[in-house]
């Protein structure tokens, strides 16, 4: 359930930018994706779709061999509840700040 939650947000975040990008003006700061999204909006899209599901992939197979292993580690836990919090995090600043654009563009 929690890997869904990264998934949305990382939809949202797409979203978002592209709506931005396309209809109010806005810029990509990333300089990995700017020079994909004004050039190619498809392969930015399909791109940033698949990095979102992936990184989602990544903590549910994470979450599985933490579950299955049998093993009570209590430093894997933390590295992987960490990097849940801070992934959770950054893609939820990101997706408010393009809001804020959007919503400052109108």
């Amino acid at each position: 359930m929690l890997c869904l939650v990264l998934i949305l947000m990382g939809v949202l975040d797409w979203l978002t930018t592209i709506m931005g990008v396309l209809y109010f003006g806005a810029v990509e700061v990333n300089p990995l994706f700017a020079g994909i999204i004004s050039s190619n909006i498809l392969a930015y899209s399909g791109i940033k779709l698949a990095v979102a599901v992936l990184i989602g992939f990544l903590f549910y197979k994470g979450y599985v061999i933490e579950k299955a292993s049998g093993i009570n580690s209590h430093l894997g836990k933390l590295f992987l509840g960490s990097g849940y919090f801070a992934s959770l995090t950054a893609l939820t600043v990101i997706v408010a700040n393009n809001i804020l654009v959007v919503i400052s563009v109108l």
